[in-house]
């Protein structure tokens, strides 16, 4: 029986660069053979380097939070890797749990080494004792000013009410408030959502190099369409102003913000 991801299996010879440092990016990769190098960069130098072998996963932080990729991927022996988008990745869970415990257990592994090399590391710096918030002084850590707002970089415009809901940063959750974890998206829904087909964590709308994208989290139900056509899960879609988009039922139109400052 053939490996049921062959079909998602990319050759990469050593020395290339499977992604770097601050790119955008859905997908998550398995190294089937080979050798990969995690790193980030500092100063010039490499840093808190760690090799990946068979079996060994990484980028996926890039495929659940569509965030920048926060290290660089280099091919340190040649490989071949398998490359898993959003879509694909849903689909795996959905009919196979146990892939997603495999992957929950692996992070917890991780989470725990970092934990560890933290703490050796104040250590080496002789910071034996880390100060809890409540430690903090008086009012917590120094507030910026409240007055201080960063610029507009696009609006979502509500067919019907003509709400508007603003977008002020490069990553930006879109859905509704969840009551028991008390998230609130920065794209809140929930009042224009009365029939409830917005998912808590619908979508993201990234901003990456003067483009924008919409891409759909893992887990959402009733789909995100952009102008008319519903777009796969996981999978960074360009979005141009003036275009319509829809999560769940709501339809909203989508608006850059122009060079002088004005909306388009």
């Amino acid at each position: 029986m053939g490996h049921p991801l062959k079909d998602f299996v990319v050759p990469f010879q050593k020395g290339d660069v499977v992604f770097k440092e601050g790119d955008p990016g859905s997908e998550m990769f398995i190294v089937q053979s080979g050798i990969v190098e995690i790193y980030r960069t500092i100063n010039g130098e490499k840093c808190f380097r760690r090799l990946f072998e068979k079996g060994d996963f990484f980028g996926e932080m890039s495929l659940l939070e569509q965030v920048p990729r926060s290290a660089t991927a280099e091919v340190v022996e040649d490989a071949e890797i398998i490359v898993i988008n959003g879509s694909t990745f849903h689909q795996m869970v959905q009919s196979n749990i146990e892939i997603a415990v495999r992957m929950l257990r692996k992070l917890s592994g991780r989470l725990r080494e970092t934990t560890d090399e933290l703490e050796n590391a104040l250590l080496l710096q002789g910071l034996t004792h880390v100060p809890k918030p409540a430690e903090l002084p008086a009012g917590g850590p120094p507030q910026e000013d409240a007055e201080a707002k960063p610029p507009v970089l696009a609006q979502f415009l509500v067919e019907g009410t003509l709400r508007v809901f603003s977008i002020f940063k490069d990553v930006s959750l879109i859905g509704r408030r969840d009551p028991v974890t008390g998230i609130v998206p920065d794209v809140d829904l929930t009042e224009e959502d009365v029939k409830r087909s917005v998912s808590r964590r619908h979508a993201k709308v990234i901003h990456s190099n003067g483009q924008f994208y919409l891409v759909e989290e893992v887990g959402t139900l009733n789909g995100t369409f952009i102008g008319g056509k519903r777009i796969p899960t996981g999978v960074l879609t360009p979005i141009k102003s003036g275009i319509q988009v829809g999560f769940g039922t709501l339809r909203l139109k989508f608006v850059e913000r122009t060079a002088k400052g004005g909306m388009e």
